[in-house]
């Protein structure tokens, strides 16, 4: 029973490709095609319905972001410095010494 069913939505998946070659309108092809309009409007509709139900769309991001790791330096309880990976630790050193002498 499936494989009828989908042999019918095959059949009528094609002829609605040959439709919009076709130019014609529905009436004259299905004359030509030996069917009558209304069957081939069900057929057709049923299609575009089942193609807008089963639109998806793949979403690939670009970037990621990654929070950076990070730590807190307190300096005599009143300074915080947030240091990050990657930081130069010769200007971190003398942001410290400056603060300290600041106390």
């Amino acid at each position: 029973m499936q494989t009828d069913k989908t042999d019918k939505l095959t059949f009528w998946k094609r002829k609605l490709q040959e439709y919009r070659k076709s130019g014609l309108r529905r009436r004259a092809f299905s004359e030509q095609n030996g069917v009558t309009k209304s069957t081939m409007d069900y057929w057709f509709a049923r299609i575009r319905k089942g193609q807008r139900a089963i639109e998806i769309v793949e979403v690939k991001p670009t970037s990621i972001l990654i929070q950076d790791p990070s730590l807190q330096v307190v300096v005599a309880d009143k300074y915080r410095i947030q240091i990050h990976s990657g930081f130069d630790p010769i200007l971190l050193a003398e942001v410290v010494k400056a603060l300290k002498s600041v106390q």
